[in-house]
């Protein structure tokens, strides 16, 4: 049985019954506060507590990273260079530098799962050699909601012209608008990077410019425009409200057809609802995909998203296609995508992602 470790405390223990559901040992557990590790080590029957990233990796086969947004590259890095296969949690990093930095790293001569290609010069050679570091993958659980999976194959024969999103989530934090840093202490702006790759991955292209008008100081409020490769034009807003949970509404549009549901977390419902997914063709409305909702006796659908993740990685290890979990790449293109955001609202205008690649 493959054994696993997770470093993180908080959101880690949502790794930790995901792989223990998807078959696998959780063996190790990895934490700043040594009292804490230990003690909820101790609840949830870990054999391993420790504060040293390179004791749990000696320890285990695979590793979880789920500790703050700020630590993702070093924690990653440490499990690579240990050998070890690794799951991220997202975002992958929290800027695009230390995106890039990593991808840098896996490619590298000493890592474990070094490449014989050069380093991509643009972000389109980078999107076309498609890196994958060997068995290293970035968590986004839409990928894994069974709704958005049949909604994923209904599209693979209509293509997706435009896709529009609104999202209001109530754990997005609103400190207000004074002067301040773009950035906080999240990568993503409290979940946007969720979203993002959800709509990049469901129109199945790349991005090639954005243009964004931001909210808050650090942001809290986004409103992007990101056009792709295809010609697909992504309108996305995700703002910080008061009421408390996720609450979303897509919308995706091609010629003749336009599909949507809407979906998100409901606290009152103790987890994740989303709408039957339907989709509008030939003068007629029908049912692409049934909701999801929790229900008494099975697992919370966003927790099964991650046993599904949890799956699809431990299949990966053993040589077994991917099935839609993101790959490095995947989870650095979102983080280009938030740092295009950030320079368009700083300069005011359209930034084209290719002219924001070094060598």
């Amino acid at each position: 049985m493959v054994r696993i470790g997770v470093i993180g405390t908080k959101w880690g223990l949502m790794h930790v019954g995901a792989f223990r559901a998807a078959g696998a040992e959780v063996t190790a557990l990895c934490g700043q506060n040594p009292d804490n590790t230990r003690a909820v080590a101790a609840r949830e029957g870990i054999p391993l507590a420790t504060t040293d990233v390179r004791e749990l990796c000696a320890a285990v086969d695979a590793v979880v990273v789920a500790s703050s947004d700020a630590a993702h590259r070093a924690h990653m890095e440490m499990a690579l260079n240990a050998g070890r296969p690794v799951l991220c949690e997202k975002p992958l990093t929290r800027t695009a530098e230390q995106a890039r930095a990593l991808l840098a790293h896996a490619r590298s001569a000493t890592s474990p799962f070094a490449r014989e290609k050069p380093l991509p010069r643009t972000a389109e050679e980078a999107r076309a050699l498609q890196v994958h570091a060997g068995p290293v993958a970035v968590n986004f659980p839409y990928r894994m909601l069974p709704s958005l999976r049949a909604l994923k194959a209904w599209l693979s024969e209509r293509p997706v012209r435009h896709l529009a999103l609104t999202l209001r989530n109530g754990f997005a934090v609103d400190e207000g608008d004074s002067a301040g840093p773009l950035l906080g202490a999240s990568g993503d702006w409290g979940g946007m990077s969720h979203v993002i790759d959800a709509a990049l991955w469901l129109a199945g292209a790349a991005p090639v410019w954005v243009q964004a008008s931001l909210s808050g100081r650090p942001v809290h409020t986004a409103a992007l425009h990101v056009g792709l490769s295809s010609g697909a034009v992504l309108v996305l807003t995700h703002a910080a409200c008061p009421e408390p949970g996720i609450h979303g509404g897509w919308t995706l549009l091609g010629r003749g057809w336009e599909a949507g549901f809407s979906g998100g977390y409901v606290p009152l419902r103790e987890g994740w609802c989303v709408s039957p997914v339907r989709g509008f063709e030939h003068g007629t409305w029908r049912d692409v995909a049934p909701g999801l909702e929790p229900r008494p006796g099975e697992r919370e659908p966003w927790a099964q998203a991650h046993v599904e993740g949890a799956r699809r990685f431990l299949g990966l290890l053993r040589g077994e296609p991917r099935d839609g979990l993101a790959t490095l790449d995947d989870g650095a293109t979102v983080q280009e995508v938030l740092a295009a955001a950030m320079v368009s609202e700083e300069t005011g205008r359209r930034v084209h992602l290719e002219s924001r690649s070094g060598a």
